[in-house]
């Protein structure tokens, strides 16, 4: 028999009771048989076909119609009729072979004339099946039996009236999505290239790539930097991040299929919940539009790119799409290793303070620190500029601000070599808050003026 190996390595479908929904798991015929009911053995034959009879199957039910067409070349696998959708091919063969076989667990009546008495006058399933050579059956569900372990059933040119148990039903009464294919285009999130996303809440977009060196002095610990939307790269929050990273990954699932409408939040050109586009080092791609959530917000519609049609997400694949630039963004103003610098300094209108240290070893153990001028002790240079590390942006400016006024607060950083400099520029913005230009680059950020004052306080205090 033909495409034997096919369903030596397809996954059987089961069907859970009264869901509708298949579950597969990887038994070949024979242990799909053996594991059908005990019931079985006394049954009734409603379809006996082999696989290279079977031509095609049509399956109408209350979600729809559908006709699964079996290719007639070895390899060849499944396809649906009049649709250009990828299909599971495990679950089509799975199902096929399921319906091919049904057998009744039980003849109810000889004959019958009600058909109404059975729900067989509006059948909530027919399934039909047509051979290679042209031959047809058609197999009708009725209604469930009152103790629901079953529907009643007919075939085409039977009088019988049959008992098809749920378990063998279920194939008849689910929705064609059983069959479509669930997989996602695959990138390798630990290697990111790129990650863009563009959200309709906010109208702006954040592109995120591998560090590269952009400054004089390194100031971020992360190994990604935020090149959008801001003007001055800034770097990646990293345990934010990861986080949010880690919720994708493990939700980058098609729990199922929609179809396309208003309530999905895709039927214009711009989603409505955003998109996010993916690559990793080897150039792969997965691009997503996210429109609404569903009613419950447990889950998201999505339309993937090089993907026919809307599928159904985990609403936490789209939790990248939630966060602003800034939670993005690292917020130290200046994160600047003590081992790249030989010297700093903190200047305001009326006052200034500088800090200096030289290294007496290539591994940088021993060191002379100074501060203003003379000689303190490691520890008490290492707290000081820690103190300095630990300025953080409390907030971004909404609109483009041009600074004005004399400075406030100048803190510069010299390199190593002597020759490398940066420094962050301090603006009055409001009463709360200084707007801080980083190297020349117009401000972006807000820091409260509070965190100025304190560390102001420690550098009159120090003594080292």
């Amino acid at each position: 028999m033909k495409k034997r190996n096919q369903l030596i390595l397809s996954l059987t479908v089961l069907i859970l009771l009264g869901t509708g929904f298949l579950v597969i798991n990887g038994k070949t015929e024979e242990e799909h048989e053996s594991s059908e009911p005990a019931a079985s053995r006394d049954s009734f034959v409603l379809s006996d076909l082999a696989e290279d009879e079977l031509a095609k199957l049509k399956v109408e039910n209350s979600f729809g119609s559908y006709t699964l067409i079996s290719g007639a070349e070895e390899g060849e696998g499944f396809t649906l009729e009049d649709e250009d959708r990828p299909l599971n091919q495990n679950a089509a063969a799975g199902l096929a072979y399921s319906l091919r076989s049904l057998k009744s667990t039980e003849k109810l009546e000889d004959s019958f004339h009600t058909a109404a008495d059975y729900g067989l006058d509006r059948p909530s399933a027919i399934l039909s099946l047509t051979t290679r050579d042209g031959g047809s059956s058609i197999i009708k569900l009725g209604s469930l039996t009152p103790s629901g372990s079953g529907y009643y059933c007919t075939r085409e040119g039977d009088p019988a009236l049959y008992l098809l148990s749920s378990y063998s039903a279920g194939g008849l009464t689910a929705p064609v999505t059983v069959l479509f294919d669930r997989s996602l285009p695959e990138v390798n999130l630990q290697e990111l290239q790129r990650l863009t996303i563009r959200t309709r809440r906010t109208g702006r977009t954040i592109e995120i790539v591998p560090y590269f060196p952009y400054e004089a002095l390194s100031s971020s610990l992360s190994t990604l930097l935020m090149v959008k939307p801001y003007a001055r790269p800034v770097g990646v929050n990293s345990q934010k991040f990861g986080e949010n990273l880690e919720r994708l990954a493990k939700n980058l699932r098609i729990l199922d299929f929609a179809e396309n409408g208003e309530e999905t939040g895709l039927g214009s050109k711009v989603p409505t919940g955003g998109v996010l586009y993916l690559q990793d080092k080897g150039g792969r791609e997965l691009t997503m539009h996210f429109g609404e959530t569903t009613a419950d917000g447990a889950e998201v519609y999505c339309r993937v790119q090089g993907r026919e049609g809307i599928v159904i997400l985990p609403a936490e694949a789209a939790s990248l799409l939630s966060l602003t630039p800034f939670e993005m963004a690292d917020h130290f103003v200046r994160l600047i290793s003590i081992d790249s610098i030989s010297s700093f300094s903190i200047a305001t209108p009326s006052e200034s303070w500088e800090g200096t240290l030289r290294y007496l070893d290539e591994e940088k153990k021993k060191g002379e620190y100074s501060f203003q001028g003379r000689a303190v002790e490691e520890e008490a240079f290492k707290k000081l500029y820690q103190e300095l590390l630990y300025l953080l942006f409390e907030g971004e400016i909404g609109e483009e601000f041009a600074p004005s006024g004399e400075v406030q607060l100048t803190l510069s950083y010299t390199g190593i070599d002597g020759r490398a400099q940066t420094s962050a520029e301090f603006y009055d913005y409001s009463r709360d808050f200084y707007a801080v230009s980083i190297d020349g680059f117009p401000p972006e950020f807000l820091i409260g003026k509070y965190q100025v004052e304190e560390l102001l306080s420690y550098l009159r205090e120090f003594r080292g």
